[in-house]
This record gives C-alpha cells, structure tokens and sequence, in this order.
C-alpha cells in the first residue's frame, strides 16, 4: 500500500471515529432525557396515568441505546491498543447488555395497551420466567460490562481517566436505581437519575475526546512506521 492510501485510509478512519464520538454524545444527552422521562414506577394505574411519558421514555431510549451500539465500537477500536483484554471483554459484554436493555425496553410501547386490556396481564408478564431471566441476564451484563469497560478506559493514557469512573459507576448505579424504584420504593429513582448522568457524562467525555482528537487505528500506524 503507498503512503497516499494509507494516508487516505488514516482519513477515513479519523473520520469514522469522530462520528463514533459524535453519537456517543448524543447518546449521553438522549440517556439522561429518556430517565427524566420515565415514570418512577410502572403499575397499571400508572402506566395509564403517564402514558405519554413512558412512550417518549422508551422512543427516546431507544435512540440513545442505537447511538450507544453504533459509537462504543468505534472508541474501543481507537483505543483497543491501550484497553488490553480487560477492554475487549468490557466492550463485548457492555455492547450485549446495552443491545438486550434495548430489546427488553420494547415492552414500554405494550404495556400501555396491556395495561388497559387486562391489567393482572401486565403482572404477569413481568414475572413470567422467561421475561425475568432475560431481563436480568440484561442488567448483569450492561453493569459489568460498563464496569470493565470504565476500568480499561481509566488505564487509557489518551483518554480522560474521570470518564472511566463515571461510566463504572454510572451504569450499575442508573440500572439498580431503576430497578429499587420499580420494585421496593420510588425514592431509588434519584440514584437512576444520577446514575444515567453519570454514565451518560463519562461517554460523552471519551466520546469528545473522540471527535476532536481521533486516533489512527494500530495496524495503518504501524504501516506507516514500517514504510518510514
């Protein structure tokens, strides 16, 4: 490959990791909204109450979930050289917790209906063994993956160490907020709050550092190394 293409390549690379960066921002805005949102509980009386709420809530999860899943990848492989295995296995967990939170969080555009339909339905569903297993498979793997995965970045000299904190204690703490709240008391939901402001902050941290300053991935660096 001659020094044009590989600088060509470099260009493209930069390129896609600075959008990598500008959906993780996004993401982080996005996160936070969708839990300011969110109802503090979901029973059937208040599922029907805040309808409205807990639709947006859940359309707005979504996009933030999306642009989590299309920026992570992009920050580890910018700083996968640094991260070691410790960030390989944070960003493959962190990256199916967050796609099953996303996939379990569909039930907040149906339990509006179930809700009206047949609200001891609603209960049910809930406990049903399957929906437990899988959501909690979900949880588990979004807050350890996050935790590793803020571990590796803290170790990441070209990244701000503080993000790596925030996003380790953001994301079990947004998720175990959220799920105190729904099940033993409504005064949890502060942690949820904090938690995503936490985890949204520290990605969108690494996530400008991304955008205004993208690395050159390892192999196209060594390249050019070699051809110098």
């Amino acid at each position: 490959m001659t020094g044009a293409a590989v600088a060509e390549d470099a260009g493209r690379s930069a390129r896609l990791f600075s959008w990598c960066g500008v959906a993780l921002i996004a993401a982080a805005v996005l996160m936070m909204v969708a839990t300011l949102l969110h109802p503090r509980r979901e029973t059937a009386t208040t599922i029907l109450a805040s309808e409205s709420r807990l639709v947006a809530a859940h359309v707005v999860y979504t996009l933030a979930w999306l642009l989590v899943l299309l920026g992570l990848p992009g920050l580890y492989a910018a700083q996968r050289g640094g991260m070691g295995r410790l960030g390989l296995a944070g960003f493959l967990t962190a990256f199916t917790g967050t796609y099953l939170i996303a996939m379990t969080g569909n039930f907040g555009f149906l339990a509006p209906v179930v809700a009206k339909q047949s609200p001891a339905v609603l209960d049910s569903i809930s406990q049903y063994s399957p929906v437990v297993i899988v959501n909690g498979l979900a949880a588990i793997l979004f807050m350890i993956g996050y935790v590793l995965f803020g571990i590796a970045v803290i170790r990441v000299p070209t990244l701000p160490r503080w993000s790596g904190v925030l996003v380790a204690v953001g994301a079990p703490a947004h998720l175990i907020g959220f799920g105190v709240s729904q099940l033993v008391s409504t005064a949890a939901w502060s942690i949820a709050i904090l938690g995503s402001v936490s985890l949204g902050a520290g990605l969108a941290w690494s996530g400008h550092r991304l955008w205004r300053r993208p690395a050159v991935p390892d192999a196209l660096r060594s390249e050019e190394s070699t051809r110098a």
